[in-house]
């Protein structure tokens, strides 16, 4: 017998998420006033909806229909961990952008 499994962010999770994504956005828009410069990697629509994917497969790995407050919390330290800690560390510096890349970050 095979079960199907697909996680959907619960109403509490969707707050919680769409508010830690403000802040992030908010703390980018901070950090670039405060340096004059645009911030390395922003936070874009596509990467919340791969935030959003992240939470489901997380919830999903766990057999549960629901992905809770606390998968959005998980997810998003894994996302500040891997995408803007690289970012602050200067990891962007080695990668070599084409200009059309450069113009998109920007």
């Amino acid at each position: 017998m095979t079960s199907e499994c697909h996680p959907r962010l619960s109403e509490a999770a969707c707050a919680k998420l769409q508010s830690d994504y403000v802040d992030i956005r908010r703390e980018m828009r901070q950090q670039a006033n405060e340096t004059g410069e645009a911030a390395a990697i922003p936070i874009t629509v596509m990467q919340l909806e791969a935030i959003i994917r992240l939470n489901e497969s997380l919830a999903k790995m766990k057999l549960s229909h629901v992905a809770t407050e606390s998968d959005v919390t998980e997810v998003l330290r894994l996302f500040k961990v891997s995408t803007m800690d690289a970012a602050r560390s200067g990891i962007n510096q080695h990668i070599h952008f084409t200009p059309d890349m450069a113009n998109d970050i920007k």
